[in-house]
């Protein structure tokens, strides 16, 4: 990556940024989409949603985020350690 610039350095933590920046909006709980989400409700509802049920609702969508990171990586582990496996051993 350092032969190939800081312009190029500099578009990728770009492209990143941006990139977390959409994940980050989606209309999910736990991350600040699924917050705005609640904004919206309660502006549309024009009422106060119950502080213990939105964080119940976070809650769960914060332990599907987790459960979805320790999946994805167990998936990636293993795909990348059974290339290294059959590369070491020649099977």
């Amino acid at each position: 990556m350092v032969d190939l610039g800081f312009a190029y350095v500099l578009q990728f933590a770009s492209l990143l940024s941006i990139n977390l920046a959409l994940i980050n909006i989606l209309p999910f709980p736990a991350l600040d989409g699924g917050r705005l989400l609640f904004v919206i409700i309660e502006k549309i509802r024009r009422k106060a949603t119950d502080a213990k049920t939105e964080a119940i609702v976070h809650n769960i969508g914060f332990a599907f985020l987790m459960i979805l990171v320790v999946l994805i990586t167990y998936r990636d582990v293993m795909r990348l350690s059974s290339g290294f496996f059959q590369n070491i051993f020649g099977a």
